[in-house]
């Protein structure tokens, strides 16, 4: 698990900075658009009164992404599936903290970090440890490694305690994190 966890933080940290150099050419190529952040913040102003609308938006989304990578898990497709998430997600949180540092300077990078508040608690060990069920299950299809029905057992016990984890992740982020950036949005901005 050890070399699983540098390789995911390496490449979620090259997705990262990936994002704020991508974010950066944009910003230099195109001229900065005020309309960039409001974007964002605009999806969460509506969604603030309908929180059982955004926990089912979410759980349509994050459900689907996790059974696909499930799917794929026992397919040799899962570890390229990690591998291009980890530098997806990496690439979008990149792009997130440059709009809030243009758009907000030092109140941006403490704004960006409430935004990311759930994943901290949830979603991050629980996204990681899914990646790293679905690399050990993928990496088993490859060669003429056999699988048993015990690994099938195990994938799925485990995957059932990582959906866990992401729920709590969905609920956190539909009605914990809502609170919490209104509040800092009334009084910092």
């Amino acid at each position: 698990m050890k070399k699983y966890l540098k390789l995911f933080f390496s490449l979620y940290a090259a997705g990262v900075v990936l994002g704020v150099l991508c974010c950066n050419f944009y910003i230099r190529e195109k001229g900065y658009q005020t309309s960039l952040l409001p974007v964002y913040l605009a999806s969460f102003s509506n969604l603030t009164e309908g929180r059982e609308y955004l926990f089912g938006n979410l759980l349509i989304k994050r459900g689907t992404f996790f059974f696909i990578g499930a799917i794929c898990g026992l397919t040799p497709f899962g570890l390229p599936m990690a591998v291009a998430s980890l530098l997806w997600f990496g690439f979008l949180g990149g792009n997130l903290i440059t709009l809030f540092l243009v758009e907000y300077g030092l109140k941006g990078m403490g704004m960006a970090g409430l935004c990311f508040f759930p994943q901290i608690l949830f979603y991050v060990p629980g996204w990681l440890f899914f990646f790293f069920l679905v690399a050990q299950m993928s990496q088993k299809s490859w060669g003429n490694r056999k699988k048993e029905a015990s690994d099938y057992k195990a994938y799925f016990f485990f995957l059932t305690g990582t959906l866990i984890c992401l729920l709590l992740g969905i609920w956190m982020e539909s009605y914990v994190n809502q609170n919490l950036l209104c509040h800092v949005l009334e009084k910092w901005l």
